[in-house]
C-alpha cells in the first residue's frame, strides 16, 4: 500500500519461503489455531479435514498463514510457526492475533523476507494472506515474479532490499520501526523509495529499496489499492461516463 507511514515488522524470513510454506496446507490439526476455531463452531476434532478444504473460509485460512513446520521467524528465537513477538507487549501471539492488534492499535505492519520470495504453487492465498494480515509492503532481496505480481493486484507494495542487506545482516528486533516513504505521487516502475529502520536501542539504519513494479498499469493497480478497487473505480466510471 503506498503512502508515508511507520510499521513494525510482523514476521521476518529467510531465503527460500515458498508460497508453499506461506499458505495454509495440510491436515488441520485439533490443536492449531484453525483447528481450535473450527471447534469452538461445532465442528468435529476427528473430521477437521486439510486446509484445501476451507479455502472459502478466510477466518480459518488466516490461522494457518506461515505455520509450516520449518518457517523461523527471525523477528526473535524459538519463535512457533504461525507465530511473531507483538512489540508493543512483547507477547508471543499467532501472527493473526498479532495482526488484529496491531490493526485495532492502528499501527503498520509490514513482511521482511530474503531471495526468491514466494516462489511455489500456493499462489493465491499467499499474496491474499499477506492482505488479511494488514502487510502494507513486503521487503524482499528478490521475488518469484508472478508472487510479486500477485502482491500488487492485493495492493500490497513489493519492495527490493539492497542485496548486503537482508533479514540477516539487518538483525532486526522487536521495537524496531520502518519509516517508508511510498508516496503515490512519486511511486513510478523501478523508483527507489527510502526508508529509514528506527532501532529500538536508538540507532538508526537509512536503506534505499527499489520498488518492485514494472508497468504502469501496476502502479494505477497500487494506487487504487489492488485489484478489485481498481475494476470498482473502472467501473463506477464508465456508468458516469455513460450517463
Amino acid at each position: 500500500m503506498l503512502g508515508t507511514y511507520n510499521a513494525h515488522p510482523l514476521i521476518i524470513v529467510g531465503d527460500d519461503m515458498t508460497t508453499d510454506h506461506i499458505s495454509p496446507a495440510g491436515a488441520i490439526r485439533p490443536q492449531s489455531e484453525t483447528g481450535r476455531y473450527l471447534i469452538e463452531r461445532g465442528e468435529v476434532p476427528t473430521d477437521l479435514n486439510v486446509h484445501a478444504s476451507r479455502r472459502g473460509n478466510w477466518e480459518a485460512m488466516v490461522r494457518g498463514l506461515y505455520t509450516n513446520r520449518t518457517v523461523q521467524n527471525l523477528l526473535g528465537s524459538d519463535i512457533p510457526p504461525g507465530s511473531t513477538i507483538h512489540a508493543p507487549s512483547g507477547e508471543v501471539l499467532p501472527l493473526w492475533a498479532a495482526a488484529n492488534r496491531y490493526a485495532e492499535g492502528k499501527q503498520s505492519v509490514v513482511i521482511v523476507a530474503g531471495e526468491r520470495y514466494g516462489m511455489g504453487s500456493s499462489r493465491d492465498w499467499a499474496a491474499k494472506g499477506a492482505s488479511l494480515l494488514g502487510a502494507r509492503a513486503v521487503l524482499a532481496v528478490s521475488f518469484e515474479r508472478i508472487h510479486r505480481s500477485n502482491l500488487i493486484g492485493m495492493g500490497i507494495l513489493p519492495m527490493r532490499l539492497p542485496p548486503d542487506l537482508g533479514p540477516e545482516e539487518l538483525a532486526l528486533r522487536p521495537g524496531d520501526i520502518f519509516e517508508i516513504q511510498a508516496d503515490a505521487d512519486r511511486i513510478a516502475p523501478r523508483c527507489s523509495v527510502d526508508v529509514v529502520i528506527r532501532r529500538c536501542a536508538g540507532e538508526s539504519t537509512t536503506l534505499k529499496a527499489v520498488a518492485a513494479i514494472e508497468t504502469a498499469a501496476e502502479v494505477e493497480m497500487l494506487k487504487a489499492g489492488g485489484i478489485l478497487p481498481l475494476m470498482l473505480k473502472n467501473l463506477v466510471e464508465s456508468q458516469r461516463s455513460a450517463i
